[in-house]
């Protein structure tokens, strides 16, 4: 098999639906987050910090451009997440129309240019790259004297934007509500296609409505994402999980709360001593894990039922 490509996905979704905690637990080592001040706050669940390059409000796209373009090339990082990516191109294009040459639709134009930057940058990066966006809602608009409808999309702003930055992606997910989602995080990434949505995904092995864990997809498709050192046991502690869970036929959220009930106490005696933080991230992992691989297994039969 040859060398797996790196990937440049983008995650969207409304506010406070987990988009920046699914990512940092995704990539525990070796990645680079870009984001604002306090945006890594929600690391203290797992314990654990990712290293960090702050956006502030002066932040130009073309520099964040050329940090992608450092990070890339200094073969230092597996990944670089590029969080609330929709709301430093709404500063970008405050900051183009306060320029007088710009007025007007050539403030447009400009942006897409930029962007058009960015997107390359991100593309042809040689590590992951992930740009975590809000969402724009499906909505009808008026043009040349009709309305349009307009799928639902990852938040930027301009009318050509919202689909030229998606089109060169490996997968567009959505976050979406699902209560019953087997993780403790009640959302899934939905990569199913939907006329509703602008949605999908190149990974064979990432199910239409997926755990938010891109790692777990990314591992069964055969990428190599070790864990940081001194946390190795952790991926043990997930297969151990994952292979028990499938054993024991747990499908569903109440299966699963019973299964844990039943063996956490002893899965607990045999990582003692561990941060728990780090022993909850494990076994939601091994849960995520579960899902992955029973879709994996299930991927004929889900052809044959679906088609």
């Amino acid at each position: 098999m040859s060398k797996l490509p790196f990937v440049f996905g983008i995650i969207y979704a409304a506010p406070k639906k987990g988009k920046t905690l699914g990512m940092i637990k995704s990539f525990p080592n070796d990645a680079l987050y870009i984001g604002p001040v306090g945006g890594t706050s929600c690391a203290e669940y797992i314990g654990y910090e990712p290293e960090t390059w702050v956006v502030g409000p002066e932040t130009r796209v073309l520099k964040l451009t050329e940090v992608i373009n450092r990070a890339s090339a200094s073969g230092k990082f597996k990944a670089i997440i590029v969080d609330d990516f929709s709301l430093i191109a709404d500063s970008e294009l405050h900051h183009i129309q306060s320029v007088p040459k710009n007025a007007g639709f050539k403030a447009f134009d400009v942006l897409n240019k930029t962007m058009y930057k960015l997107r390359d940058a991100a593309r042809n990066a040689k590590c992951h790259v992930f740009l975590l966006m809000h969402e724009t809602p499906p909505r009808e608009v008026s043009r040349d004297n009709h309305m349009v409808f307009i799928p639902g999309h990852p938040s930027i702003t301009g009318w050509k934007l919202p689909e030229k930055i998606p089109a060169m992606a490996d997968f567009v997910v959505r976050v979406k509500h699902d209560p019953k989602a087997l993780s403790e995080w009640p959302y899934v990434y939905q990569a199913a296609t939907t006329p509703e949505f602008i949605t999908g995904s190149r990974f064979a092995m990432m199910p239409d409505y997926s755990p938010t864990n891109i790692r777990e997809v990314m591992l069964a498709t055969g990428y190599d994402l070790p864990r940081p050192k001194g946390m190795e046991w952790m991926d043990e502690l997930a297969d151990t999980v994952s292979d028990s869970l499938i054993e024991y036929g747990a499908e569903d959220k109440r299966a699963v709360k019973k299964w844990l009930e039943k063996n956490g106490p002893e899965l607990a005696l045999t990582v003692e001593g561990k941060d728990p933080r780090h022993v909850r991230w494990a076994i939601s992992d091994g849960i995520d894990r579960a899902v992955i691989r029973r879709h994996k297994t299930n991927l004929l039969d889900d052809f044959f039922t679906n088609f």
